[in-house]
């Protein structure tokens, strides 16, 4: 039997082949001019699924990348004000120092006290310092708060809050961008330990350091802050009779805790110091008080206090620079400049150390970043980028099977009976 072919249906069916041949043409030229293999979620609809999923792991890594480049920004500019603050501290103790020479004049202690202002201005500029975009470095998350202004009576107020601003810098790991005002230049650790030491000069109605006195506090510490109170300690040396009969001299010390004299004309060793435990209390605070240079008739007063504010410190030194050198409590209130400047310079080295570290963290994670980075593109390009070899050879087979389906066309078309009639 004998099956007919309709001209209309043989031109439809040579007509689709034509356009399909010349559709997968146009896809190779297009694939060639783009470089991509897969363009469209037709081209391999189970490739495309994964590129997708790359391009989205790469659009975090940028974020991620962006986060860096602004942590390292805020990083810099923190680390670059903390090495000023250093070489603040340090070019005040040199100061301080030179005021402690009992030859100078009255004109030059107040040249050396109009520097001090100067440091003391320059060190207020590096506490408010701001990053790039005008945000306080040292205010915490007040960042648009100036954290530190001077009040009426000179002292250094903070108007930040305690808390450190925070980066993410990937999935699960974040890091500080920024430390607190108070952590740096209010919370210095006190040198002395747990109090601090009050001079002054003696009188006739008032007890201090007596004349030429040297007096110095080493350390003041007890196991117990909590219930720490307020102490006074005076010394005085007696004659006192050794075991073979002869008069020697011994220091003594009274302590007075909280007001209450606890103990009296009680001998001080140099070498172990003041130990004083409450007797009448089971588990009671220990003190411990060790003093240099100790002079009879000395005064001292201890207050409790375990940091120190940076600014207060150098303060005192102003306060006390045009005082006249043959005060006692002059020298010793500029000896302890000397020792909580010694403290703040530890202090902001060990802060600009914690900086360094962050700073170290974000570049490993910024590598991490990279090499994962560089992994993905090229997962990426093995699925999404075009094989140019391959896809010439399939555009020449694709033009040839073109030409010859249209040439096969163009003779099928001229086809008719009537040429047979």
């Amino acid at each position: 039997m004998i099956n007919r072919v309709s001209t209309a249906s043989q031109y439809q069916n040579l007509t689709s082949n034509l356009m399909r041949k010349q559709g997968e043409l146009n896809q190779t030229n297009g694939q060639l001019s783009s470089g991509k293999r897969v363009e469209t979620a037709g081209d391999d609809p189970v490739s495309s699924v994964t590129i997708q999923n790359y391009r989205q792991q790469l659009t975090q890594i940028d974020q991620y990348n962006g986060a860096i480049t602004l942590a390292n920004n805020r990083l810099q500019t923190m680390e670059t004000a903390i090495a000023g603050v250093e070489d603040n501290l340090g070019a005040t103790k040199q100061k301080v120092l030179g005021m402690i020479n009992g030859a100078m004049a009255s004109s030059d202690r107040t040249a050396f006290k109009d520097e001090l202002i100067s440091l003391r201005d320059g060190l207020l500029e590096l506490a408010n310092s701001r990053d790039e975009a005008g945000n306080y470095v040292f205010a915490g998350n007040q960042s648009d708060t100036k954290p530190f202004m001077e009040s009426t009576d000179g002292s250094m107020d903070y108007h930040g809050d305690s808390q450190s601003r925070y980066a993410q810098i990937d999935k699960s790991v974040n890091v500080k961008t920024s430390l607190p005002g108070d952590q740096l230049f209010t919370d210095v650790p006190n040198s002395y330990g747990d109090f601090r030491p009050v001079f002054s000069d003696k009188t006739t109605t008032a007890g201090g350091l007596t004349d030429g006195s040297k007096l110095h506090l080493l350390s003041a510490t007890t196991s117990d802050f909590s219930s720490v109170k307020a102490i006074e300690v005076s010394f005085n040396e007696v004659d006192v009779a050794a075991a073979d009969g002869t008069t020697i001299k011994e220091m003594q010390y009274n302590l007075t805790v909280g007001g209450k004299v606890v103990a009296a004309n009680q001998a001080y060793d140099s070498e172990q110091g003041i130990v004083y435990k409450d007797p009448a209390v089971a588990d009671s605070a220990t003190l411990n008080l060790k003093f240099g240079d100790i002079s009879s008739g000395d005064n001292i007063s201890l207050k409790p206090a375990q940091t120190i504010n940076i600014f207060d410190s150098i303060q005192s030194a102003i306060d006390n620079a045009e005082r006249p050198t043959s005060s006692p409590a002059a020298e010793a209130n500029l000896q302890r400049v000397i020792d909580d400047l010694d403290s703040g310079f530890v202090h902001m080295n060990q802060q600009r150390s914690e900086v360094g570290t962050i700073m170290q963290q974000v570049d490993r994670q910024q590598e991490q970043h990279l090499d994962f980075e560089l992994t993905l593109k090229q997962a990426q390009s093995g699925l999404e980028d075009l094989d140019y070899s391959k896809a010439i050879m399939d555009m020449n087979q694709q033009m040839m099977a073109l030409q010859a389906s249209q040439q096969a066309f163009g003779q099928t078309k001229q086809l008719s009976l009537f040429n047979y009639i």
